[in-house]
C-alpha cells in the first residue's frame, strides 16, 4: 500500500467517524428538543385553552337563563331592569349585559346608564339576529367609556325555539380584565399568551404588551388563523420573538375566537445549540490538527515532486521542449515523473510534426492566394452576416475599394438588392450554394451585369464563411436582351402581318364565291377554282402566322382532359388517308388503347402538323402513326420514309420559316410554321417531342404525353357532321357592321348572293340608325370586332339585343389575336371567327346559330317580324 493511500486512510479513519457521529448526535438531539417544544405548547394549550372554554360556556349559559325570564320574554323594560339591578351584585364588574328588542334599543343594562340607547349597528347584535344562535363577536370598543371589550349576542325567542326572534341579549367582557386575567395564570418562562377575534383583532396577550389589543395580527398568522384542526407551527410572535405556538383556529373550539400558546424556541434550544458550539469548536481543532500532520508529511513526500513537475512545465512553457522530470522520491511520483517525461517525448514529436503541416499548408495558402488574387474575375470571402472578409485584386480594381470594410451590398444596383437578399436568405437558411445574376457597380459609377456564385464554408458543422466569385456577362446579357427584343418585334410584325393581310384576304375569299353564280362556261369555272384554291393556300399560310403569333402572345389556354387515343387516331386516319393515297404512298395508323391526359384539342392540331410534314416531304415508301407504351406516358410517333433531317438541322427545323429542300419557296410546302407550332404546343402541354433522322432515310418524330391516372377516360365525342349551306335566307335579315369598306361589301355581296336581306354598316351607330328605319328584328348579327374611333363590335351586339331580342345570334368576325376578342365571346355566348374566314365556314356558322334560334322558338315570323326576303 503506498504512502498516499495510508495518508488518505488514516484521515479518512480518524476524522469521518468523529464528524459524522458528531452531525447525527446534534442533529438527532435538535430533533427531539424540538419535538418537546411543540409537545409543551400543546399542553399549555389544553390547559389555558379549556379555561377560555368555560368562560364562554359560562356567559353563554347566563344569556339563556336572562332570555328566559318573564320580563325578557316580555321585553318589559321595568321589570327586565329591576330583575339586573337585583342581580347586578353577582354579576362580575367586567361583564356587562343589555337586553334590547329587534330594533336594537337597549330595554335593560346592567349599567342603567346604557338604557335607551341603540346597539342596532353593533354585528354581533345583527348576527345573532340572523343566525338565530349564540355569537361570539369581533374586537369592539365599548361608546360609554372606550374600553376594549369581546362582545357576546344571544337571540330572544318567545315560547317556541323555533320562533322568530323578538330580541337580543348581549354581554360584553371588558378586555383589560380578561388580559390581568389570563396574567395572572402562572406561564412558563419565555411563553406568551395570545387571543384573537375572527378578523384577527388582539383580544388578549400574556404577558401584557402595551399596545398589544386592538391592533391586528400580522399577515403570517392567517394560515394558522384558517387552519381546520388544532396544531403546531414555528413563527415570529407579535413581540418579535421566534415562537413554537400551539392554536386553536376560529374553526375549533369556540367558533370565532382564536387561542395560541407561544414559546421562545431560541431560549428552548439554547442549551442544544451551546452544546453545539462545542462539538463544532472540538471538531475544528480536530481537523486543524490532522491537516496539520498531513501537511508536515506531503511537505517531504508530495510537494517536493510536484515542485519538479512545476518546474519541468515551466520549461516547456518557456519553450524547452527538452525538459524532463527525471527521476524522484517514492514509487507513485516517480512513475507520475516518468509518465511526464513520456508524453513530453509525444508532444515534442506531435509538435514537430504539426510544424511541418503548418508549414506546408502555409506554402499552400500562398499558392492559393496567389491565385485567387490573380484570378482575372471577382473573388470573395465574406462573413455570414454579409460583411466582406477578403476580396481579391479583380474586385478592388473593379469596385475601386482597397479596404473590405464595407458591406458587398453596397456594390449591387439598388433594383437588385431586395432579389438578392431574398436568395442570399433562402441560401443561408438551407446552407446551400446559390447563384444569381445581378449588376455591379464598377469604379466609375457604372453598373455592369455580373453572374455571381457562392459557396459556404463550414467549420465545425456549421458555416463560418461565404466563398463567392463574379464574372462579367454584361455583353452576354445585353446580347440576350436583343435577341429577346428581336424575338418579340418579329412577334409582333407577324401578327400585325397577319392581321394586315387579313382583311383584303377576307373580302377576296367572299368575292371570288360570289362570282360563282355567275360563272357557266367550263374555263370560267376552272379559273374561279384555281383561284380559290390558290386562297385556300394563302389562308393556310395566314393560319400558321394566326396560330404562331396566338401561341407566342400567351393567349391559348389548354384545356386537359382524359379520352382514349383512338378517337384522336381515328379522325386522324379519316382525314389523311385521302391525302396519302392521292400521292401514292402507304399510309398505317396502329391501334392504340390507352387512355391518355392532354388538351383533345391542341394535341390534334400537334399531330396534325406532323403527318401534314410527313405526307408533304415524302414522294415514295409511307406514313406511319404509331404508339409506344411507357412507364407513366405514351410515345405517338410519326414515322416517315421521306428525304430525312441532316443531324446539323434537326433543332432549326423548329424555327419559324425554316424549310429543306425548299429554296424556291414553294408555297403548296406551307410557310415552314408547321414544326414551329409543334415546338410551342409541346412547351404549352408540357407534351416532350424527339426526333430520330437521317438525311436520306425518314424521320420520327414522337411526342410524350402523359397517361391518364382516372378509372376510366371520357367518352368519346361524337363525330361532328361537316357543315352544310346556310339554310334559304328567306325571311332572314342579317346586320353587318365592320369599318373596312372592302370587307363589307365582300360580306354584304355573299349574303345577298345566299339570299338574306342585308342591313350593312361601318359603325354600331349606323347599324342602329338603319334598324331603326327598316323597323325589323335582325336574325343574324355579324360583326367585326375593332371598328373606328376605338369602338368594338360587341357594343353593336348588345345595342341591338337591347332593342328587339337578348337572343339574337352573335358572330363577330375579327383579325385580332388578342384575348379581348375571346373573353366577350365567352362572356356574352358570341361564336368567334378569326379572319380570313372562307364561304363554307361562314356558312356552316350562320346554319348552326340559324338553327338554334329556329329551335330556341326565335324566328322571325314567331316573333312577327317583317315580310320575308327573295328565296335563293
Amino acid at each position: 500500500m503506498s504512502f498516499l493511500t495510508r495518508l488518505l486512510l488514516l484521515v479518512f479513519l480518524a476524522l469521518v467517524p468523529i464528524c459524522a457521529l458528531e452531525v447525527w448526535n446534534q442533529i438527532d438531539l435538535r430533533r427531539q428538543r424540538s419535538e418537546e417544544i411543540h409537545e409543551h405548547a400543546r399542553q399549555l394549550l389544553s390547559l389555558l385553552g379549556g379555561e377560555q372554554q368555560r368562560l364562554v360556556e359560562g356567559v353563554h349559559q347566563m344569556l339563556e337563563l336572562l332570555a328566559e325570564t318573564p320580563a325578557a320574554q316580555a321585553l318589559d323594560a321595568s321589570e327586565c331592569q329591576t330583575l339586573l339591578t337585583r342581580t347586578g351584585s353577582r354579576i362580575a364588574d367586567y361583564l356587562t349585559i343589555n337586553l334590547a328588542g329587534t330594533d336594537g334599543v337597549i330595554l335593560c343594562s346592567t349599567n342603567a346608564a346604557l338604557t335607551g340607547r341603540t346597539i342596532a349597528d353593533r354585528m354581533h347584535v345583527r348576527a345573532a339576529l340572523e343566525s338565530g344562535g349564540f355569537t361570539v363577536g369581533e374586537f369592539i370598543r365599548q361608546r360609554h367609556n372606550g374600553k376594549p371589550a369581546m362582545p357576546f349576542g344571544l337571540p330572544i325567542r318567545r315560547n317556541s325555539a323555533d320562533g322568530p326572534p323578538i330580541g337580543v341579549v348581549t354581554a360584553l367582557i371588558d378586555l383589560g380584565w380578561l388580559e390581568r386575567y389570563l396574567s395572572e395564570h402562572p406561564l412558563p418562562d419565555n411563553a406568551s399568551l395570545l387571543v384573537a377575534d375572527g378578523n384577527g383583532i388582539v383580544l388578549a396577550h400574556a404577558p401584557t404588551r402595551p399596545g398589544a389589543v386592538g391592533s391586528a395580527l400580522p399577515q403570517r398568522f392567517r394560515p394558522l388563523l384558517d387552519a381546520d384542526t388544532v396544531g403546531t407551527a414555528q413563527l415570529m410572535g407579535i413581540d418579535g420573538i421566534q415562537r413554537v405556538f400551539a392554536y386553536v383556529p376560529l374553526s375549533a373550539g369556540v367558533r370565532h375566537i382564536f387561542v395560541a400558546i407561544g414559546i421562545d424556541h431560541d431560549a428552548a434550544m439554547r442549551s442544544i445549540d451551546d452544546a453545539l458550539r462545542r462539538s463544532l469548536i472540538w471538531i475544528a481543532a480536530t481537523l486543524m490538527l490532522g491537516l496539520l500532520a498531513a501537511y508536515v508529511i506531503a511537505k517531504r513526500h508530495i510537494y517536493r515532486p510536484v515542485a519538479a513537475l512545476i518546474a519541468a512545465t515551466e520549461r516547456w512553457r518557456s519553450g524547452d521542449r527538452s525538459a524532463r522530470v527525471g527521476a524522484v522520491d517514492g514509487p507513485e511520483m516517480s512513475r507520475l515523473g516518468l509518465s511526464f517525461d513520456a508524453l513530453a517525448e509525444d508532444l515534442d514529436r506531435q509538435m514537430r510534426a504539426k510544424e511541418e503541416a503548418s508549414a506546408a499548408f502555409r506554402a499552400s495558402e500562398e499558392r492559393f492566394r496567389a491565385l485567387v488574387e490573380n484570378a482575372p474575375h471577382m473573388m470573395w470571402v465574406n462573413h455570414p452576416d454579409g460583411t466582406l472578409e477578403f476580396v481579391n485584386a479583380a474586385f478592388r480594381a473593379y469596385t475601386g475599394r482597397m479596404t473590405t470594410e464595407a458591406n458587398r451590398m453596397d456594390d449591387l444596383h439598388p433594383d437588385d438588392v431586395e432579389h438578392v437578399q431574398a436568395i442570399r436568405a433562402r441560401a443561408i437558411a438551407a446552407g446551400a450554394p446559390h447563384e444569381y445574376e445581378l449588376r455591379l457597380r464598377r469604379a466609375d459609377g457604372t453598373y455592369r451585369w455580373h453572374l455571381s456564385r457562392t459557396h459556404p464554408i463550414h467549420q465545425g458543422g456549421r458555416i463560418v464563411a461565404w466563398y463567392g466569385g463574379a464574372v462579367d456577362i454584361h455583353d452576354i446579357h445585353r446580347a440576350r436582351d436583343a435577341a429577346e427584343e428581336a424575338g418579340r418585334s418579329k412577334s409582333r410584325f407577324l401578327a400585325a402581318a397577319s392581321h394586315d393581310l387579313r382583311q383584303p384576304m377576307q373580302s377576296i375569299l367572299l368575292f371570288a364565291e360570289v362570282l360563282r353564280p355567275h360563272l357557266t362556261d367550263g374555263p370560267g369555272l376552272d379559273a374561279l377554282g384555281r383561284l380559290q384554291h390558290g386562297l385556300e393556300i394563302l389562308k393556310g399560310l395566314l393560319d400558321g402566322l394566326l396560330d404562331i403569333s396566338r401561341l407566342d402572345a400567351g393567349i391559348v389556354a389548354p384545356q386537359f382532359e382524359e379520352f382514349r387515343v383512338s378517337d384522336l387516331l381515328r379522325s386522324l386516319d379519316d382525314a389523311y388517308a385521302p391525302l396519302a393515297q392521292e400521292k401514292g404512298l402507304d399510309w398505317r395508323v396502329a391501334p392504340c388503347h390507352a387512355t391518355i391526359r392532354s388538351d383533345r384539342v391542341l394535341l390534334g392540331r400537334m399531330l396534325r402538323n406532323l403527318v401534314e410534314n410527313a405526307i408533304r416531304y415524302t414522294d415514295r415508301g409511307g406514313v406511319t402513326v404509331e404508339c409506344t407504351l411507357q412507364a407513366d406516358h405514351l410515345l405517338i410517333g410519326v414515322r416517315d420514309s421521306g428525304c430525312g433531317i441532316p443531324a446539323d438541322q434537326i433543332d432549326r427545323v423548329f424555327e419559324e420559316l425554316y424549310q429543306i429542300d425548299n429554296p424556291e419557296r414553294d408555297r403548296n410546302q406551307g410557310l415552314g410554321l408547321g414544326l414551329a407550332i409543334v415546338r410551342r404546343l409541346s412547351d404549352l402541354l408540357d407534351h416532350p417531342v424527339t426526333v430520330h433522322s437521317q438525311s436520306g432515310q425518314g424521320a420520327l418524330f414522337s411526342v410524350a404525353v402523359p397517361l391518364a391516372t382516372g378509372d376510366r377516360a371520357a367518352e368519346p365525342r361524337p363525330a361532328e357532321a361537316a357543315p352544310a349551306p346556310p339554310e334559304r335566307g328567306e325571311t332572314r335579315l342579317a346586320v353587318v357592321v365592320d369599318d373596312d369598306p372592302i370587307v363589307l361589301a365582300g360580306m354584304e355581296s355573299i349574303l345577298r348572293s345566299w339570299k338574306f336581306d342585308v342591313i350593312a354598316a361601318d359603325s354600331t351607330d349606323h347599324a342602329v340608325e338603319s334598324l331603326e328605319r327598316d323597323g325589323r328584328r335582325p336574325d343574324i348579327l355579324i360583326v367585326d370586332y375593332r371598328l373606328r374611333d376605338k369602338r368594338i363590335g360587341t357594343e353593336a351586339i348588345l345595342r341591338i339585343r337591347a332593342m328587339h331580342d337578348p337572343g339574337i345570334p352573335g358572330l363577330i368576325v375579327t383579325g385580332e389575336i388578342g384575348t379581348e376578342p375571346q373573353n366577350d365571346a365567352l362572356r356574352y355566348g358570341f361564336h368567334l371567327l378569326h379572319k380570313p374566314v372562307t364561304p363554307r365556314t361562314l356558312a356552316a356558322a350562320l346554319s348552326r346559330h340559324l338553327a338554334g334560334a329556329d329551335r330556341d322558338g326565335r324566328s322571325p315570323v314567331a316573333d312577327g317580324a317583317g315580310p320575308p326576303s327573295a328565296g335563293r
